[in-house]
């Protein structure tokens, strides 16, 4: 089957709906229409059916949709493969706790797959260390919470930030909200404390951290909440309760930063892996 239309119809499925796949593939909703259309005639069934005002998968749809993600995925690995025989080398690559803890691991297997001269060393740490090892020329590649800003950087998507805490979190109303953080400088600490300064809610903190891992243990056992990024919520806790009247929190950027000196061909094929594993994974800014 032609993997374009396949394509068209995972980004359908993934975006929920023809529109935003049009959007995301740069065509027209109609140019779209056609596809789906031309799809089902190539395999003989309804992929879709009305259900109100939004399209729903048939049981031949969700059926194709399982096969098309498997037969994309193998494409992309045969790209990678093929492009990458004589690729070799290391890339020093860095993230934050957040992605280390969720799909981007995925990722990382999979290019390893296809690159297997290339020697990944991961660094997981907080943003702002991050950076600074990338200007310190101790990483090549950086996936970091913050904006783009330099020529060798590029602002992926945007996240929410939520106050995460355990589902048992409970707060009385003029109680001085109990705020787990990461040690300074943090951005997401900064954040909270800057939204319950404007909201005129008191607050304390509860616990300081060197890692996310700190912060989840503490939430966990209750003893308050924290702010975080949907990128990845462990599965005991939960955003809190709006029972709790905590202040809206504003996005947070996600960017992709390289060192702007490096001529690392393997660093260069990573920056582009990671873009699109992103793209496919998180919402668009």
């Amino acid at each position: 089957m032609d993997l374009s239309l396949l394509q068209t119809l995972v980004a359908a499925v993934d975006l929920g709906g023809f529109g935003k796949a049009a959007a995301q593939l740069h065509r027209s909703p109609g140019a779209i229409s056609l596809q789906i259309k031309a799809l089902e005639e190539r395999v003989g069934a309804e992929l879709f059916r009305k259900s109100g005002r939004q399209q729903a998968l048939t049981e031949a749809g969700e059926l194709l949709v399982g096969f098309a993600r498997r037969m994309l995925q193998i494409n992309g690995d045969a790209l990678l493969a093929v492009q990458g025989v004589h690729l070799a080398g290391e890339v020093r690559f860095g993230m934050p706790q957040d992605f280390a803890d969720s799909w981007l691991p995925q990722a990382l297997a999979q290019f390893a797959r296809a690159y297997p001269a290339v020697r990944i060393a991961v660094t997981v740490d907080r943003s702002p260390v991050l950076l600074s090892a990338l200007k310190s020329d101790h990483l090549d590649l950086v996936l970091a919470f913050g904006d783009a800003d330099t020529a060798t950087s590029e602002i992926l998507t945007s996240l929410p930030v939520q106050w995460i805490a355990s589902p048992n979190f409970s707060l009385g109303a003029d109680a001085a909200v109990p705020l787990l953080v990461l040690d300074q400088p943090c951005g997401f600490r900064q954040a909270a404390t800057d939204a319950l300064d404007r909201a005129g809610r008191p607050w304390r903190i509860a616990l300081t951290s060197a890692s996310v891992s700190g912060i989840w243990a503490a939430a966990k056992a209750g003893l308050g909440v924290t702010a975080r990024t949907t990128a990845h919520i462990p599965p005991e806790l939960a955003p809190a309760s709006a029972a709790l009247r905590l202040p809206r929190l504003h996005k947070v950027r996600v960017s992709l930063h390289r060192d702007g000196a490096t001529t690392n061909p393997a660093a260069v094929q990573l920056w582009s892996v990671v873009k699109e594993v992103v793209s496919g994974q998180l919402p668009r800014v």
